[in-house]
């Protein structure tokens, strides 16, 4: 493949990029949005940019349909959460294209600023671990947006021979004889959150996946859209029987609905945290948290605290055939040792899977949708919770 050319990226795309724009075809969904993209890990030099520009010009409608493509230039310094690139589109032009252009640059600045190498041997250790800690849970390989789309057949394999049961991707599962895995975006959830209100997008959203895709994919909601994860849950599990999953994957910018976060804590002796944990999670037992673990019982992002109201309302409202998926910062085997620790500790199985990425270094890059509209003047903010649009006037206009 040459810089700039077309190609068949939909194997290396996540397979719920490729989904959501079946559902939005079938739909009859086609706004305008805009697309951020920044990365986490910061400050540094821009590279990887030219070429993601190019695969995107190269391999959609964009300019054809009156989009627009702002971006700064390899070579550029960025810090940590500025916006390094936005995307104006119709959305058809772009879904399918997310997983390849953020590997392209995610690889590229961790190639660039931290001299990162791929070390296949550590891919399969970290997964290992990974499984191990899960006690052997399902683990699914999701990282393909964190490397270049072209090792992504390799990394998958290795995932695979450390224990995962399948990736994201259909380059990437083609070494086990499957299709790649995936559910429901938040980019679907932003358009559904456009037409119906923002209320409604994550229990719309998976009524369309329902409604259009095959019998044999497993139903697993998102919902972690609004913040209201436990409120989304009951919605979407009311109005989807066949639902067979909730995926959990709180932003590290929110606290999960119905979780105790570090300001409970706060100003409180230990004789008064001891009585609030005790209440929390309905026990006369003691609730000892292990030191080290506070910040996945009580922190931002994916808690303890926040899967163990989900999985509580779940069980009371009639749910308890319904499973829990989590990701975000699941690579990192500290996390799910934490929650398999607090497992034990609280009485209660918290998650059935995981999904997970971070298993080797990169400087991953994130996209959200915050705006869409039925034209390019007409786009109004609409965003998952606490990913709003972040304007940046070094920005250039390319397209």
């Amino acid at each position: 493949m040459g810089e700039g050319k077309r190609f068949d990226f939909e194997k290396y795309t996540d397979k719920y990029f490729l989904r959501a724009y079946e559902i939005l075809q079938k739909e009859n969904l086609n706004p305008f949005v805009r697309a951020q993209i920044f990365v986490r890990k910061g400050p540094g030099i821009i590279s990887g940019m030219a070429e993601a520009v190019s695969f995107i010009r190269a391999n959609s409608d964009l300019e054809k349909n009156g989009g627009r493509i702002y971006a700064l230039t390899d070579g550029d310094s960025y810090d940590s959460l500025e916006t390094i690139l936005v995307l104006e589109a119709p959305i058809l032009d772009i879904i399918r294209l997310e997983t390849v252009y953020l590997g392209i640059i995610s690889s590229s600045l961790a190639i660039q600023n931290d001299n990162q190498q791929l070390n296949l041997t550590e891919v399969e250790n970290r997964m290992r671990l990974v499984v191990n800690a899960s006690e052997n849970r399902p683990v699914t390989y999701f990282g393909a947006r964190h490397w270049c789309y072209k090792d992504d057949a390799a990394i998958s394999k290795t995932a695979v021979l450390g224990g995962a049961v399948g990736a994201s991707t259909d380059i990437g599962a083609a070494y086990i004889h499957k299709e790649g895995s995936g559910t429901i975006p938040h980019a679907l959830e932003n358009i559904f959150a456009w037409k119906d209100g923002k209320e409604n997008a994550v229990k719309n959203a998976t009524i369309a996946f329902d409604k259009h895709m095959p019998k044999d994919v497993v139903r697993v909601a998102l919902i972690d859209y609004n913040n209201h994860e436990i409120d989304d849950t009951l919605q979407t599990a009311a109005a989807v029987p066949p639902l067979a999953a909730v995926r959990i994957d709180t932003c590290g910018e929110n606290i999960g609905q119905g979780a105790l976060s570090m300001k409970d804590l706060e100003g409180k002796t230990q004789a008064e945290i001891d009585s609030l944990l005790k209440e929390f999670f309905d026990t006369e037992s003691e609730i000892k948290v292990p030191a080290g673990d506070e910040k996945y019982w009580f922190g931002t992002g994916v808690s303890v605290t926040g899967v163990y109201a989900v999985r509580k309302a779940l069980n009371e409202n009639g749910f308890e055939k319904i499973q829990i998926m989590l990701s975000s910062g699941f690579g990192d085997v500290k996390k799910v040792e934490a929650f398999t620790r607090a497992e034990k500790i609280i009485g209660m199985k918290l998650f059935d899977s995981l999904g997970v990425g971070g298993i080797y270094d990169s400087r991953d890059s994130t996209m959200d949708i915050v705006a869409v509209g039925e034209t390019l003047d007409s786009m109004k903010p609409t965003a998952k919770v606490g990913r709003t649009y972040k304007p940046n006037p070094r920005l250039k206009r390319i397209v």
